[in-house]
Formats: C-alpha cells, sequence, structure tokens
C-alpha cells in the first residue's frame, strides 16, 4: 500500500487519485488513438471523453452508496470521492447510455464508439487497478499464500485509526488489535484485477485488429469482464449475498449471460454487424 506517491514541499501527494486521472487519460488515449484509426473526428471524441467519464465516475459512485450506505452518515460524505469507493458495474451501467446519446448529439456512430470504447477501457481499469492498491481497497481475503500481502495501520493527527480498510476490517472483527502495525495477510486481489484487465486489453486489442465481431466488440467486452471479475471474486473480501455468491457475482452472471446472449443474436441475425 502507498497513500502517497511522494512529499513536495510540505504536502503529501496522494497516489490514489493521480493514478487514477493517469489511468483514464490512458483510456481516453487509446479512444482517440482507435478513432483516429478508424477515421472518426478526434475532435469530436475529445469533447464527449470527459462527460463519458463523469457519466462513469458518477454511476459506480451511486453504485457504491447504495451497495454500502453504512459507511455514510450524509449526503455530504457521499459526494467526498476520498471516502469510499465505486463499483465498475455501476459506471458501465451509467457510462454505455451516456455514449449513445452523446453520439447521437455528436452524429457519431454510437455502434462503432461502443465498439472502441469496450478496446480501451480495459486499459485504463488495469492502471485504475494499480490505483485501489495504493489506496488499500478493493482487498482481498485472508489467506497464507506466499505472495500475501500486509496493509499497514494509518492514524490521524488526532490518533484516530483512519486506514488502511484491511487493517480496520480486520480490527472490527477482532482479527488484530489496536497494537498491531498490519492487516492479517490478504490476497492481492487488486493485482489480480490488473494482469486480468491486461489480458482483456489485449484480448479486445486482437479483435479489433483483426476486425473480428466488429459491431459486437462491446458485448464481448462484458463476457470477459464478467468472467475475470466472477473469478477474482473468489479472493476479494465482499460479503455473500446469495447461494454463496457476492453481489459482484451475481451481477457477473446477470451481465455476462446478457453479453452472451447479445453476441448469439447478433451472430445468428446480423444485427449491429458493421
Amino acid at each position: 500500500m502507498y497513500p502517497y506517491l511522494t512529499k513536495w514541499g510540505g504536502f503529501l501527494i496522494p497516489a490514489y487519485p493521480i493514478i487514477y486521472g493517469v489511468a483514464i487519460t490512458l483510456g481516453g488515449a487509446v479512444l482517440l488513438w482507435v478513432g483516429r484509426t478508424e477515421g472518426l473526428p478526434s475532435r469530436k471524441l475529445v469533447h464527449i471523453i470527459p462527460i463519458v467519464v463523469v457519466s462513469c465516475v458518477l454511476g459506480g459512485r451511486l453504485f457504491y452508496v447504495l451497495h454500502f450506505p453504512e459507511d455514510f452518515q450524509g449526503i455530504w460524505e457521499a459526494l467526498e470521492l476520498s471516502h469510499g469507493g465505486q463499483v465498475f458495474y455501476g459506471g458501465l451501467l451509467l457510462g454505455i447510455p451516456a455514449v449513445i446519446l452523446l453520439c447521437k448529439l455528436t452524429k457519431l456512430p454510437w455502434v462503432v464508439v461502443l465498439d472502441l470504447s469496450a478496446v480501451a477501457a480495459p486499459a485504463g481499469l488495469a492502471l485504475g487497478r494499480l490505483a485501489c492498491f495504493c489506496r488499500g481497497c478493493c482487498y482481498g481475503r485472508i489467506t497464507d499464500i506466499p505472495w500475501a500481502v500486509r496493509f499497514p495501520k494509518h492514524v490521524d493527527i488526532y490518533g484516530n485509526i483512519v486506514g488502511s480498510p484491511a487493517f480496520i476490517s480486520h480490527l472490527d472483527q477482532e482479527l488484530i488489535t489496536k497494537a498491531d502495525m498490519y492487516s492479517l495477510p490478504i490476497h492481492p486481489a487488486q493485482l489480480y484485477s490488473s494482469l486480468l484487465s491486461t489480458a482483456v486489453f489485449i484480448i479486445m486489442l486482437w479483435f479489433w485488429k483483426t476486425k473480428r465481431a466488429r459491431g459486437r466488440l462491446l458485448f464481448l467486452y462484458l463476457i470477459l469482464y464478467s468472467s475475470t471479475r466472477f473469478f477474482v471474486e473468489f479472493f476479494r473480501d465482499n460479503q455473500m449475498a446469495f447461494a454463496g455468491l457476492t453481489v459482484a457475482q451475481v451481477l457477473s452472471i446477470v451481465i455476462g449471460v446478457g453479453g452472451a446472449s447479445a453476441l448469439i443474436i447478433c451472430r445468428f441475425t446480423k444485427w449491429l454487424v458493421i
């Protein structure tokens, strides 16, 4: 866990927002690159990217607040992005309609832009998960594997324990005491997600370069992401919600099945094929 990148003057430079911002920039850069290759006007793409990013952030945050309402004392705390986190599926559910609407307004081919967004998204997510690792959120389950990680205790200027999330969770469960300096060893689930997102990006890039599944790359990405997220959830420290599965795993099944169904429909009806 590296909550701060460096110290500049009397200020500590936080890692999470910096890396998160770089991740968004990387995703946008990939979208512009593939968009230019497809002959789309970069000027229009540059205009819609910030709005889509804001939509994804709002969707991800809203989903997190609805999923963990007990973590917030009021509306202002819910709006404070430094407190808590976001849920990718929430960003996805709000981001896709935002892309379609903006493409309609700017006269961009929304099917093509969704295709290209599906190529760019895993690149940004791969780096974004490193931001999660630096912050300590999205942490894994307790384990004794050789590559397990331990997250440190953080205290504020008043001596109150304020982090890391894994340390606080283990403290609340009375698995450790306030005298301990680190959490118990846990899976580096954020790094698992980052590596898998990198693999998904390579796969999506190959499908785009070989012109396979044109008009259906979004559905392919939904299948790949939901599959990898379902797998990683076995190593993340999330509560079971239904039949021994977490909320994210249930959503992964729904979205994965939906993506596969849409892919099959496109295959046999030529719907959205470009």
